[in-house]
């Protein structure tokens, strides 16, 4: 039961119209694939880089407006072609943005809202794990951050996942081992396909892959734009389930510590008042998008910052 991936590792445009336009090349090339996925907030920008992000969300819903009457706007084209697409985009309001992974196909447009927020980030957390049923199977978003708390993975890979997407803007300032250890740990342990869209290099670091169920790397991108196409077995991964019984033989009645709050684990309260004091004086900075008196956030303060 293979199945065909098609990552799109791009970056974004600043004309509104032509990056669009790019995107629904993209998509109309690979519509043939089982999934076509686009990284972190590809329609708006990441704030890291365009910001604030009121602005760039004004901007892209602006463009949606002037295309409304020729019902031509990127969801219908989605439906339209009859692709199956994740991409990442900003939704809300200006001040309260929700930083969203939407999956799009003919019967539906599903969408998953980042849990888990970075301090450099100014978005709201969304309140649930979710799993999407496609003709891939069941499948699980995660964005950029999300990946770094094992849990994420466990519970989508209890809730029925078999393929995670992590869609990310992961900075080059941020290790690529770092990621790669930890993708490869998470497929590994929760005997998944791990689907990695990263932004390309420039500010970002690119080397988006796929991960099989064994932690081994099928293929990985370098730092520049690309779209590239690759198979998944989904067969192996259901012998690889019935050879090493992960699932059947999990006790979770010992893991209700993971329950408690560790607060053993915090930092010393000497760093955090370090970290508040570097917020007041306006060292590392960056702007939220409610206005421009708005409150400043700490951005890239150490340098090794992951989005």
């Amino acid at each position: 039961m293979k199945k065909r991936i098609c990552i799109a590792q791009i970056a974004f445009r600043q004309n509104i119209a032509s990056h669009i336009n790019h995107i629904k090349e993209i998509i109309s090339a690979n519509r043939l694939a089982d999934l076509i996925v686009f990284p972190e907030l590809i329609l708006h920008g990441h704030p890291s880089v365009e910001r604030p992000e009121g602005l760039l969300y004004r901007r892209v819903v602006q463009y949606y407006r002037t295309m409304a009457a020729d019902s031509s706007d990127l969801y219908s084209f989605i439906r339209a072609v009859d692709a199956r697409v994740i991409l990442g985009e900003l939704k809300g309001k200006p001040g309260h943005f929700y930083n969203v992974a939407t999956y799009i196909d003919r019967h539906q447009t599903s969408i998953y809202e980042k849990t888990h927020i970075h301090r450099t980030e100014n978005f709201l957390p969304g309140k649930a794990l979710r799993v999407f049923d496609t003709p891939l199977g069941k499948l699980g978003p995660l964005i950029c951050f999300d990946g770094a708390f094992s849990e994420a993975w466990r519970v989508l890979a209890l809730k029925g996942a078999r393929v995670v997407v992590n869609i990310s803007a992961t900075p080059q300032s941020f290790p690529l081992s770092y990621i790669r250890r930890r993708l490869q740990g998470a497929a590994l342990e929760n005997q998944l396909f791990i689907i990695y869209v990263n932004r390309p290099g420039g500010y970002f670091s690119g080397h988006s892959g796929v991960i099989d169920p064994h932690g081994e790397i099928i293929v990985e991108l370098d730092e520049a734009e690309d779209v590239f196409t690759c198979e998944i077995d989904l067969a192996g991964l259901d012998q690889w389930r019935a050879e090493e019984e992960i699932f059947p033989k999990r006790r979770p009645l010992l893991y209700r510590d993971i329950l408690r709050s560790h607060s053993h684990c915090q930092l010393p309260q000497q760093e955090n008042s370090s970290r508040r004091q570097r917020a007041a004086d306006g060292s590392g900075l960056f702007i939220s998008p409610q206005s421009a008196g708005a409150q400043v956030m700490p951005f890239h303060e150490a340098g090794r910052e992951e989005f």
